[in-house]
């Protein structure tokens, strides 16, 4: 709550930040990650070995794993501490101008990143800036980076958005292992990337470097006010409160209730939550998805085997929500929610993460 960031768990390619030896932590730091003097977090994301973080002044950093150019820095080298995406460093805030000559550099707004809007992948990165573009860097072997070809950009921010559309611009993304995600500023969702479960929901498994023309079909009339991706499936949530998730279902992540059988395309019927009941925030993890739902409740689903549905139970996959809610503590709601790879984390309506 005073804005400093603090990571842990494993440090193989100094993803924690902590500008240390790659140390594995099992707690956090008393102390936060050097962002730079008098710098504050106001956004974080982590990929599958690398993190990145806006902070108070609209710059990004990132650190971590950088095999293929994911941090964004002009080069491919890990990093143990926070460095600046080529061209944020530059972006001076206070006067709207470039004070300097860093790589994208131009003296426009262009460079300021918008708050809460970063995507990382497996060895990608995607982020929304202050007008509305969408840049991604990184790897790009399935067309993830959605510039209409398959070259990774090692280490290179383009200076070209990705074409969203005419006249259109991109209000939330996420990135799954080797797809991207993006809500349009006109409620419209289209993904690209590898396909090969059904992860872009167009309503086949051929991957595409470039988003489409037409928008994923969510149904009549229906729109999207959050995305998540996860790693090689996809969740949405509709403008009327319904979620719906598609691609990869090896262990029920769709939460369908159905024969764990992948699906390339939305289906005409909403995961059912419970009688009524919407969902206001949603998380795609690898096998695994979580919702929170109106009355704060969360509920988890699809592979079990580390525990990380919650329910305290045997460890058995799941392929629907369960009519039960996760206990987080009496009384106690959940108002954010965040699935790794076999674990889950939930922010509580006091202040608590578990």
């Amino acid at each position: 709550d005073n804005g400093d960031l603090k990571c842990w768990g494993l440090d193989q390619y100094g993803q924690l930040g902590d500008g240390g030896s790659n140390t594995n932590t099992n707690a956090p730091s008393s102390t936060a990650i050097d962002l730079g003097t008098g710098r504050t977090a106001v956004a974080v994301s982590g990929g599958e070995a690398h993190t990145c973080a806006i902070l108070d002044n609209g710059e990004a950093r990132c650190w971590g794993r950088d095999n293929y150019g994911q941090l964004g820095n002009g080069g491919n080298t890990n990093q143990q501490s926070p460095v600046a995406v080529s061209g944020s460093d530059t972006w001076d805030s206070s006067t709207g101008a470039s004070s300097g000559s860093g790589s994208g550099s131009s003296g426009s707004s262009s460079f300021a990143y918008a708050n809460d809007k970063l995507a990382l992948g497996y060895g990608h990165t995607c982020a929304i800036l202050d007008t509305g573009d969408m840049k991604c860097w990184g790897g790009n072997g399935a067309g993830q980076l959605g510039d209409g070809s398959t070259t990774s950009t090692w280490g290179v921010v383009p200076t070209t958005p990705i074409d969203l559309g005419t006249g259109r611009t991109a209000v939330a993304i996420s990135a799954g292992a080797h797809h991207t995600c993006a809500i349009l500023d006109n409620g419209d969702l289209k993904c690209w990337g590898w396909n090969g479960w059904g992860q872009l929901g167009d309503g086949s498994t051929v991957s595409t470097n470039t988003p489409s023309s037409t928008a994923i079909n969510l149904g009549t009339g229906r729109t999207a006010v959050a995305i998540s991706a996860g790693a090689h499936h996809t969740c949405a949530i509709l403008d009327n409160g319904e979620a719906k998730c598609w691609g990869r279902d090896n262990s029920g992540q769709l939460g369908d209730g159905g024969s764990n059988t992948d699906t390339n395309a939305p289906s005409s019927t909403a995961i059912d939550l419970g009688m009524g009941r919407t969902v206001v925030a949603i998380s795609a993890g690898t096998e695994n998805t979580c919702a929170i739902l109106d009355t704060g409740d969360l509920k988890c689903w699809g592979s079990d085997n580390n525990g990380q549905l919650g329910d305290g139970g045997s460890n058995t996959a799941t392929g629907q929500p369960s009519s039960t809610a996760i206990n987080l503590g009496t009384n106690r709601t959940a108002v954010a929610v965040s699935t790794g790879n076999y674990h889950t984390c939930a922010i509580l309506d006091n202040g608590d993460l578990k």
